[in-house]
């Protein structure tokens, strides 16, 4: 299944459509015209391959050793299955998207759901009725409190059979507004994957790029919101209902423990480290962003397939590579071998498989006819994904039938896992399909068919009855139920006690948390028990003390639930606070949310101590460092700052940390002034960090460190740091940490130092931070020193200072003018500042850029392409592309342990091929994902900075830039930004390679590890 990326649909994207979104649009509305006329020959060019009928389907496949592959439904039962719910009674629920891929607007529509029996007992579901129909591009479904709710962008909707006939009699819209805000409704980017959650709610995933006003219609006191990209939660019970971290596509589940998994057409295995409620407690400080990409081996990684590839596609490849149509070139010009439309992540959660296969991670590739396995293993507060030893090689399972099409997954009632398989002889977005191919498809072919399978132990598995039967389970009978082996019973007992509310299992289930040997059990009752109302202090002190970090991690959680409906007693809060010390570092993470959560409400002495204890020991991890700073800035300010700086040598270790603490204090303008934060910034022994970090904080707070040091504390430290700056006798590290002090100072005090640094023979670490520093300050005396003084600048410095002329429009346009006048020679500047200037947005300084570098502006990139081509046959040496990496790529691209994470990780892209990987690194701005897009923003100071946005909210933007550093901007000094779509990757980086140097730099990329 392939989707489009949103740079692509960027130009049908709109805040608000004035009608209702348009599910058609081809191939050249979306790309571009054909360059020029092609023809196919479909009998020859365009062979089908017949499907293959349900009695010889399953010896298509090959699946791991010790497994075999079964049915479970299959045509005529069932047509274009994509999801699948199992009721409490084990009645199979099956989402049919008939209409895939252009039919929506047909009506009656011809999405639908059916119901599937299987009444003889022997696995297979013989029995099939339609349960609902008249859905258009129906994509998701749970069965839940005596109903079934059915995603049919853009409702949700709820159908009950009343009658008990099979049928739905009863229809009722539930929620409404999905894909309304966008002009062109994309068939692969809609609401999917109902789940239920421990939390006892109902969890969709909105589809990367969704948006529109959701209007909750049960609840009218739930004012209407933008979805914006979000995914979305409902209560089946009471119709609460609110946004949650989402940007995945199609496929997300969770594990056993109630931890979100997602991917999308080429990341196919994604965490959600933390419930992103904790997001923008602090206006100061920005969290990590929840979803993390976490596949060790990259998000489009290789894949085995053993079907043929489709000829369409080979065509098309060609096609593109040629340039003959626009498009991406994936892989190298492969049709396949790697993920481009992952779908379905699924985590397992049966017991049929044994508990290695337990939370391991299920992805499907629907155009490349196979299911694909990870391991998870813990990655400190986060995870990481792995390959299994023994399938290095070869797919969970595959099949050789082209018409197989592995979209999703499911936990099924009997333990194992369901593959569904929507069974198409075509699956692929219309809109990528180019006319002079898509006139010769048959894209409804195979609508009439569709299967389920399972995978099941070749030996030693009992089949469990398809029926189960805990619809008419006693309370006592499901709360035993939560100890079982298989997910999907402990999923549906905890949900039937929900809805029935019924509070004798309240004692029960208390029981269960202090005495049952299954982490799970005790897992899942605290969730029941929060949804029955029987949560108590008792309960979760028990669970605060338990063997399994999960439990624990938990157990905190619900202490927050409980604070926030009145006070802790001490000693719920004594063993919270112990937990500062736990040996799992997602129990000490969630401790540093759920402690800052209760300290903005209340003075709490052990929580406190425990914050400061955390800080202590986990100022360093990227997780738990970001969950203490981004707690609301009352408590940053009035718990972890002082405990943190009470001991000056201590703050020096922790000096980063520090640093930010430093920032949101004077950002967040304190009552009391700012005497005492800068009585400690001027201690002796202060890091430069802490000045620096000082003047953003109180530049971003509208004040200045002039302003704010009333008593010139601050003079003798920058006093002493002008003479250090300017001593050549002083060391190099002295020297650099003295200018960044200078750096949050007037000009004036800096002025005369920074040129002194800048002097010939000057070290080249004291002339770069020298440039940076002057490159903070506004005037024209600031380009006029870095002209003055460019012969004298070492290498590096050189490259700061063109970085900083570039910064300003003054500043290229001085650049330019001691280019034209000899001062400076056009071969001094790079690639990127030669394509910046050439390309910049004010047309004065574009126009001297293209006369007055006229000769190092790049050839086309068809003649350097056409140039280098050669290389791909060539055989490299990756020790010498790993030089070449590190001298041209390392600024922007991690590799092998090293580099700045700007653009993707190149084991990320390694297996795309020779050819797209010289194509990415000549012409970078063919194809550009929309997450590395570049962005220019303009400050009303006068800056100017293109770098990839980051965040972008109300309290500001911050901005990736060139060498991996992040600049933070408040909205208020943005004055305003722009893109041409291009990437930050310049043009011209060949320059002085030979075709060994580049066919050096293409195996070192190609074999990374």
């Amino acid at each position: 299944m392939k989707f489009l990326s949103l740079a692509v649909l960027a130009a049908g994207v709109t805040a608000f459509a004035a009608e209702s979104p348009k599910s058609k649009a081809t191939y050249t509305q979306v790309y571009g015209a054909t360059k020029a006329p092609v023809k196919v020959d479909p009998a020859k060019d365009l062979p089908r391959y017949p499907a293959v009928e349900p009695k010889d389907a399953a010896a298509t496949w090959q699946v791991k050793k010790g497994f075999k592959i079964e049915f479970v439904t299959h045509e005529p039962q069932t047509r274009d299955p994509i999801a699948i719910s199992f009721d409490e009674n084990g009645r199979m629920f099956v989402c049919e998207m008939i209409d895939y891929s252009e039919e929506r607007e047909h009506t009656p529509h011809w999405g639908r759901v059916s119901v599937l029996e299987d009444k003889d007992g022997d696995g297979f579901y013989e029995t099939s009725k339609v349960f609902a129909d008249d859905l258009p591009w129906p994509t998701g479904l749970i069965w839940a409190n005596g109903g079934l709710y059915v995603a049919a962008t853009p409702d949700i909707w709820r159908f009950e059979d009343r009658d008990g006939d099979g049928r739905a009699e009863f229809r009722e819209k539930v929620f409404t507004g999905f894909g309304t805000g966008l002009q062109r409704l994309n068939v692969q980017t809609l609401l999917n994957c109902l789940e239920w959650g421990q939390d006892n709610r109902i969890h969709l995933q909105s589809g990367s790029g969704n948006r529109g006003k959701i209007k909750n219609l049960k609840r009218p006191d739930i004012s209407e919101a933008e979805l914006g990209g979000h995914d979305f939660w409902f209560d089946p019970r009471t119709y609460e209902s609110g946004f949650e971290a989402g940007g995945a596509q199609f496929g997300m589940s969770f594990d056993n423990y109630g931890r979100k998994f997602a991917c999308s057409n080429s990341d196919h295995l994604q965490f959600f480290v933390y419930d992103d409620r904790y997001a923008g407690r602090n206006p100061f400080f920005n969290m990590p962003p929840a979803r993390q990409s976490i596949a060790a081996d990259g998000g489009a990684a290789e894949v085995y397939r053993i079907s043929p590839d489709e000829p369409w596609r080979i065509i098309r490849t060609r096609w593109r590579i040629s340039g003959v149509v626009k498009g991406v070139v994936e892989g190298g010009g492969r049709v396949s071998g790697y993920f481009t439309g992952a779908s379905g992540t699924r985590v397992f959660r049966g017991d049929a498989y044994g508990p290695d296969f337990v939370d391991n991670a299920f992805a499907a590739d629907s155009g490349g006819q196979l299911v694909h396995r990870k391991k998870i293993y813990p990655n400190g507060v986060s995870l990481t994904g792995r390959r299994p030893d023994d399938e290095q090689n070869f797919e969970f399972a595959a099949s050789r039938d082209t018409w197989v099409r592995t979209v999703n997954f499911a936990n099924a009632p009997d333990g194992t896992l369901h593959i569904i398989d929507m069974y198409r002889e075509v699956i692929e977005h219309p809109w990528s399909l180019p006319e002079e191919i898509k006139q010769y498809l048959d894209l409804n072919s195979g609508n009439d068919r569709g299967r389920i399978w399972r995978i099941v132990p070749e030996a030693g598995w009992q089949r469990r009855p398809s029926a189960v039967g805990l619809g008419k389970a006693s309370t006592d009978e499901l709360v035993a139920t939560l100890e079982h082996t298989n997910g999907w019973h402990r999923d549906t007992a905890s949900r039937l006690l929900y809805e029935r509310q019924d509070k004798a299992a309240v004692p029960l289930l208390a029981k269960l948390v202090r005495e049952s040997k299954s982490a799970y059990a005790r897992h899942h009752a605290l969730g029941s028990l929060e949804g029955l109302g029987g949560l108590t202090e008792e309960v979760v002190n028990a669970a605060l003390g338990d063997s399994d970090g999960h439990v624990r991690e938990r157990a905190i959680v619900m202490a927050e639930k409980l604070f926030s409906r009145g006070a802790l007693a001490p000693a719920t809060l004594q063993k919270l606070a112990m937990l500062a010390e736990d040996r799992e570092p997602r129990v000490r993470f969630q401790l540093a949310l759920t402690a800052e959560n209760v300290l903005a409400k209340s003075e709490q002495p052990p929580l406190a101590g425990a914050c400061a204890r955390l800080a202590s020991r986990d100022a360093g991890d990227q997780w738990i460092s970001a969950a203490l700073l981004g707690g609301p800035p009352e408590v940053v300010n009035r718990v972890i700052f002082p405990a943190v700086t009470r001991d000056v040598a201590q703050a020096r270790q922790m000096a980063p940390f520090v640093a930010k603490l430093i920032e949101i204090r004077a950002a967040s303008k304190p009552a009391e002034g700012y005497a005492a934060l800068i009585d400690f910034v001027a201690q002796p022994g202060t890091s430069p960090l802490w000045l620096r970090a000082l003047g953003d904080g109180l530049k971003r707070a509208g004040s200045s460190i002039e302003q704010a040091d009333t008593g010139k504390k601050l003079a003798l430290v920058f006093t002493r740091a002008a003479a250090t700056a300017a001593d050549a006798k002083s060391g190099p590290a002295a020297r650099v940490e003295a200018i960044e002090m200078l750096s949050v100072g007037s000009f004036a005090r800096a002025r005369e130092p920074l040129a002194a640094c800048l002097a010939p023979d000057q070290p080249a670490e004291v002339q770069v931070a020298a440039v940076k520093t002057l490159a903070l300050y506004t005037g024209p005396e600031v380009p006029a020193t870095l002209i003055r003084t460019w012969n004298y600048h070492a290498p590096k410095a050189r490259e700061a200072a063109l970085a900083a002329m570039m910064s300003r429009e003054d500043r290229a346009l001085a650049l330019l003018d001691a280019i034209k006048t000899g001062k400076i020679k056009p071969t001094d500047l790079g690639a990127t500042q030669v394509q910046a200037l050439a390309h910049h947005k004010t047309p004065k300084v574009a126009a001297l850029a293209k006369t007055t570098l006229a000769s190092v502006i790049p050839p086309s990139r068809e003649e350097v392409t056409a140039k280098y081509q050669p290389a791909i046959a060539m055989k490299g040496d990756a020790g010498r592309g790993k030089l070449l990496y590190q001298g041209r790529c390392l600024i922007c691209h991690r590799a092998a342990g090293e580099g700045m994470e700007l653009g993707p990780d190149l084991i990320t892209v390694k297996a795309k091929g020779r050819e797209a990987l010289l194509t990415a690194i000549l012409d970078p701005h063919k194809e550009v994902a929309p997450q590395y897009i570049a962005y220019d923003v303009m400050t009303k100071d006068g800056n100017a900075y293109t770098g990839m946005i980051t965040r972008d909210d109300a309290t500001g933007l911050a901005l990736k830039i060139m060498g991996g550093a992040e600049v933070a901007l408040p909205r208020a000094n943005v004055k305003g930004s722009n893109s041409s779509g291009k990437s930050l990757m310049p043009e011209g980086l060949e320059a002085g390679m030979s075709l060994q140097d580049m066919a050096d730099l293409l195996t070192f990329i190609e074999e990374l590890k």
